[in-house]
């Protein structure tokens, strides 16, 4: 991120606030602002990986699992920062931070073999979704 701002903000520039506004916002990424409401694209992955990991487990596909669980923790993030942010959501904030803390649990679980652990691990993420999603998604 350094590099891209001081490419696009040379040091001593005078239009700094250009360059740190593009490099915010490349940072921020998909999630939308606080008073907003969350990318439909990311809830979207967020769903489609969690169906590809129900199906990896279960075939007990050690790297796809893996692969499905550590690409989950960065987007249930992004969604706990939106919630955080929004400030009004604790329920949403902590369901983030649960299914966030799950898709952490199932790469330790599938990394032991422990695949009925790792599916009630996968299990408690859906519900955590459809908890969520009930009290939040707008129709």
């Amino acid at each position: 991120m350094l590099k891209l701002f001081t490419r696009i903000c040379p040091r001593g520039s005078a239009a700094w606030a250009p360059g740190l506004l593009l490099c915010l916002s490349v940072a921020c990424g998909p999630a939308g602002s606080a008073e907003g409401e969350l990318d439909i694209d990311l809830m979207q992955t967020i769903e489609d990986l969690n169906k590809s990991l129900s199906s990896n487990i279960a075939l007990r596909d050690v790297k796809a699992s893996s692969s499905d669980a550590r690409e989950l923790q960065p987007l249930f993030a992004q969604v706990e920062a939106h919630f955080s942010a929004k400030g009004d959501a604790l329920d949403a904030v902590e369901l983030a931070k649960k299914s966030k803390e799950l898709s952490a649990a199932i790469i330790k679980q599938v990394g032991a073999s422990q695949f009925d652990a790792a599916t009630d691990s996968a299990t408690a993420i859906s519900r955590a979704c459809r908890s969520c999603h009930t009290f939040y998604k707008k129709s």
